[in-house]
């Protein structure tokens, strides 16, 4: 009787654990440049390296990867042959380390 009352109460409790979980937090930004996508994504890249991005992945959808405990990504879209778009996303769950993570690589792309 005893295993049962334990049991039922572990479960009730890894339950409310669960639906107390919070969702990550997401930043996001679009910035217009006077510069074409290649050299939007080349510039991209370096600053992503200089804020020490790791696992980073490069594809025709952008610049993925971590910086910290924030999973990152950029992508540059072109507007005409010299202006582009900037996207930038950050998630992670301290909205302060994505917050800042993100106005760095935003502050750095220009």
């Amino acid at each position: 009787m005893i295993n049962k009352a334990v049991l039922i109460l572990l479960l009730l409790l890894s339950g409310s654990a669960l639906a107390e979980e919070k969702p990550p937090e997401l930043w996001s930004w679009f910035k217009d440049l006077s510069k074409s996508k290649e050299a939007c994504e080349i510039q991209s890249s370096y600053a992503l390296q200089a804020l020490g991005l790791e696992n980073q992945v490069e594809n025709e959808y952008g610049i993925y990867g971590n910086v910290k405990s924030n999973r990152v990504v950029v992508k540059c879209i072109e507007i005409s042959a010299n202006q582009s778009k900037l996207m930038v996303a950050v998630a992670g769950y301290n909205r302060d380390s994505v917050e800042l993570v993100r106005n760095k690589i935003i502050d750095s792309i220009q």
